[in-house]
């Protein structure tokens, strides 16, 4: 009997002596090598999430720090019984001597002075010191964090056994391939395959492949019964990442995005990258919407999880549109397309969220088309109005200024309201055309009223982001005001703050160019943004509108009340105008007065009238 050929026997058989050392050699230089940049990835992941996390605990228990509470400090410190593998943490005061502690490992004590700012590894831990800051003031005193690597060793061994199997498997598929011609093309066509079938960047199926794996689960529930859900899953702020971190990092995001979305998802449920920053996934045999709804919030919630960028980190979320089979859908194509509508409508709320496909649903959608073809048409046959609003010193006063609201009555008599066409407009790109209209049309109007003699108060128009960045805007907006035989201090611009803080720095240069040609520009919807002085103090504004929200809680809400006069003080302080929306009733106009806001608008103030009333309105009383 002839002896069993061994894998040594085999190399050789292939190879010459000389090059199988050669190859042999070459494997084991490749595995320290991976093995060695594996355990500085782990460690250099392990230590940034580390330093994180004690400079999260440091921010959370600097108040005891601060307070000089010891007893503070132990039971907030005691929260690291949740983190597993934090073994001991110590907080110290400026002086070095230990403050409060926790410690799981009681066999291991804590220096009773506090260590360097920095970390160092020891047999079995890590420590991690970072500076603690409280109130603006640095370095009050050091927080100590100590971790146990047993995780970090686990997960090299388990490197280290699946790279050896992945060598001797790919080692014998080598050996095996090299036998004959047939065996490396069959490779080279499933490799192939894999290409058909897989996102280059995240190595998830394709849309390709995810498209098929829907028409199976189509044709499995039509022949079995039962049922599953179809999830789409769009990337919030991606674009954000891309353009501040670069596109390597942006990919480096995405694959982190299809290891948690797999993560959280079970082994049989599939999940594929669709293209750009958008995700699919099937939640086989799910048909109870609870269950989806559930998967959904998960994902939600790690998609809130910070990415790591060496130093710094990014934030993202996830929309995401249900669909659940059979009841929203039998054909693939139908599905996805209603768990693409439904993920629309999941951003259309803020993002960050889950929203399921539902008639009413596809009906808004149909409203929205609707809507829109409508918005075309009244623009071309001039059925939108404008209106305006008058803005007083105290009630009963002559204007010192008015608003320009956009109206549409269709000619059957149906009011559309601003609330339902607005978005419309702005996701359609038509906002851009009504704002044009509206300049036109107020330019006209202020003509007309001096032209009747009356005085005109200045006129606020509001714009959209999308507007106001067009390229030519503050060229052709200058064009539309001399062309009437009007000036630019006749018009102020209005930009609400959510969509000023958005493009900052692209606003900047046009908010600088039309303030040079004499345009006065006020914030509207102030205090539910930023509501910061950085760049308030940097931009040409000339006034604040104080948002509707804050003026309705006035004066029974003291927290609305503090908002209010803070934002008059801080706007004052920077010497400009403030304005105060919705205001009501008299109690709020008196409320407002007394804490000095230099204009009040709202329905107490005066409803929106036409050019007739307004004119009216400015008529001096004889």
């Amino acid at each position: 009997m002839k002896p069993a050929r061994t894998t040594r026997h085999w190399l050789l058989n292939v190879f010459p002596t000389g090059t199988a050392l050669v190859i042999v050699f070459a494997l084991l230089i490749a595995f320290l090598m991976l093995v060695s940049q594996r355990w500085l990835e782990e460690r250099g992941s392990l230590l940034a999430e580390v330093k994180l996390q004690a400079t999260l605990v440091g921010e959370n228990v600097s108040i005891s720090l601060a307070a000089g509470d010891p007893q503070m400090g132990n039971d907030m410190l005691a929260a690291m019984a949740n983190a597993p593998r934090v073994q001991n943490t110590g907080l110290y005061r400026r002086d070095g001597q230990l403050f409060a502690r926790y410690d799981r490992d009681r066999q291991r004590a804590l220096p009773a002075a506090s260590p360097a700012i920095g970390h160092f590894f020891e047999p079995g831990f890590l420590n991690v010191t970072v500076p603690v800051n409280y109130g603006g003031v640095r370095d009050i005193g050091t927080l100590l964090v100590r971790v146990t690597l047993d995780g970090l060793y686990s997960s090299m061994l388990y490197f280290i056994a699946s790279l050896l199997g992945t060598v001797t498997v790919a080692t014998l598929l080598g050996l095996l391939m090299s036998r004959g011609l047939r065996q490396r093309m069959k490779q080279a066509e499933h490799d192939l395959h894999v290409l058909a079938l897989y996102d280059r960047v995240t190595g998830l199926s394709n849309r390709y492949a995810f498209e098929m794996a829907i028409e199976q689960t189509v044709l499995r529930h039509q022949r079995d019964g039962g049922g599953s859900a179809l999830l789409f899953i769009d990337v919030d702020g991606f674009k954000k990442i891309n353009d501040r971190f670069g596109h390597a990092s942006g990919d480096k995001v995405l694959q982190e995005i299809g290891q948690r979305i797999t993560y959280t998802l079970r082994a049989a449920d599939v999940v594929a990258r669709l293209g750009g920053d958008e995700f699919g996934a099937i939640l086989v045999n799910t048909s109870n919407p609870a269950d989806a709804a559930h998967v959904a919030e998960s994902l939600v919630r790690e998609a809130a999880k910070p990415f790591l960028m060496g130093e710094a980190s990014a934030h993202i979320g996830f929309s995401i549109g249900i669909a659940m089979l059979p009841d929203d859908g039998d054909a693939g194509a139908i599905l996805m397309h209603h768990a693409d509508l439904a993920m629309y409508h999941a951003k259309s709320l803020g993002k960050s969220n889950y929203q399921f496909f539902s008639d009413t649903l596809d009906n808004a959608v149909r409203r929205r088309l609707e809507i829109e073809e409508g918005l075309r048409r009244a623009l071309r046959d001039r059925e939108l109005s404008v209106v305006y609003q008058p803005q007083v010193t105290t009630l009963g006063a002559p204007p010192q200024g008015v608003e320009a609201l956009v109206r549409w009555v269709r000619p059957n008599g149906t009011n559309i309201t601003p609330c339902e066409f607005i978005p419309v407009a702005e996701e359609s790109g038509l906002i851009s055309d009504i704002g044009d209209y509206v300049l036109q049309q107020v330019c006209q109007d202020i003509l007309s009223l001096r032209q009747q003699g009356l005085p005109v108060p200045v006129v606020a128009v509001n714009l959209s982001g999308r507007q106001f960045l067009r390229r030519t805007f503050a060229r052709d907006m200058m064009h539309t005001i001399e062309s009437a035989g009007l000036t630019a201090a006749d018009i102020e611009i209005e930009l609400t703050e959510s969509v000023l803080m958005d493009r900052l720095d692209e606003y900047r240069q046009i908010m600088a160019d039309l303030s040079a040609s004499g345009v006065k520009i006020a914030i509207d919807d102030f205090g539910t943004g930023y509501s910061s002085l950085s760049y308030l103090s940097k931009l040409p504004v000339s006034k604040l509108k104080i948002d509707r929200s804050f003026v309705s809680e006035l004066p029974d809400n003291p927290n609305s009340l503090t908002i209010v006069t803070g934002i008059v003080s801080m706007a004052h302080a920077l010497g400009l105008r403030v304005v105060a929306e919705g205001v009501e009733t008299e109690a709020q106009a008196t409320c407002l007065l007394d804490n000095e806001c230099d204009l009040l608008q709202g329905y107490g103030t005066g409803r929106p009238m036409p050019l007739a009333e307004l004119a009216r309105l400015l008529t001096p009383a004889h």
